[in-house]
């Protein structure tokens, strides 16, 4: 998952982040094959705060606005 979302034009992964709860779950399952990629502690943190905070859609603009300037979510190795 998380290759296809970096392969997703800048125009397409914007748009898959700022609507809610595709955002949302754009963001779990991107978090989650990381997760299983690399076991560090930054990813499942990120991870945690993405099940915790990715409701509330403030998280999704956060990533949203990280992605524009690294080019890849927020605490994502």
């Amino acid at each position: 998952m998380e290759n296809w979302f970096k392969e997703q034009s800048s125009l397409t992964q914007l748009i898959l982040l700022i609507i809610p709860w595709i955002g949302w779950l754009v963001e779990i399952l991107v978090r989650i094959s990381v997760v299983i990629r690399k076991h560090s502690q930054k990813n499942i943190i990120g991870l945690v705060l993405a099940v915790l905070l990715g409701g509330s859609w403030i998280f999704c603009i956060i990533d949203l606005v990280y992605l524009l300037h690294k080019e890849d979510l927020m605490l994502v190795e």
